[in-house]
């Protein structure tokens, strides 16, 4: 059980905790937060129906319409831990695999900014391959730590591996250093015209 083992060694899933699990169906990850404690509020999204859970509350709807109607109510809670075992279907081809897993992983992470809490947390599935290294790099802008983890629940053959991005930066630090990071990317310096170029 992937979240199972994730969880015994980051303890990720506390007492208290405000827990948003996107891609949820069929309820595996929701279950085992439920089940671990009972002071806990999960809320779990998938566009697919999912099973009654006790202690969840289950929104059927497509996560990026959830995000935008969570976020239109200016006193949400906010998150402790977004979490994400979703993934494409799969193709069997890595050049268009990967790059559909890293838009989801994208949809995720830009929820997971704008409810997270400061110093919250974000666990998401990925798949090893092209661009994906330099993709977790680029979380780094958000987070104190992003970690890969390959449990042990998954195939050894299997390209999926798990993002544990722990510790989200405040919102001053993120812009400065995303503003860095895309300098270095993107712009070049004309040290004699003082112009740039993008």
């Amino acid at each position: 059980f992937k979240l199972k083992e994730i969880d015994e060694k980051y303890n990720l899933i506390t007492e208290n905790s405000n827990i948003l699990d996107l891609g949820s169906a069929p309820g595996g990850w929701s279950q085992y937060a439920a089940k671990k404690h009972k002071i806990i509020k999960i809320t779990a999204i998938d566009i697919l129906h999912m099973e009654s859970i006790h202690n969840v509350n289950f929104v059927q709807s497509d996560i990026e319409e959830f995000s935008e109607n969570y976020l239109k109510n200016k006193n949400f809670d906010k998150i402790d831990l977004v979490m994400s075992d979703i993934a494409p279907n799969i193709s069997g081809i890595d050049s268009a695999d990967v790059p559909a897993m890293l838009n989801l992983a994208d949809i995720v992470v830009e929820v997971a900014i704008s409810t997270l809490r400061e110093s919250g947390s974000l666990l998401v599935k990925l798949f090893q391959g092209k661009g994906t290294d330099e993709y977790m790099k680029d979380m780094r802008i958000y987070f104190d730590k992003v970690r890969v983890i390959k449990p042990k629940a998954s195939r050894s053959n299997s390209r999926e591996i798990y993002m544990l991005a722990t510790g989200l930066k405040s919102k001053s630090t993120i812009q400065g250093q995303w503003y860095e990071w895309y300098v270095k990317k993107y712009v070049s310096l004309d040290s004699y015209s003082g112009s740039y170029y993008v």
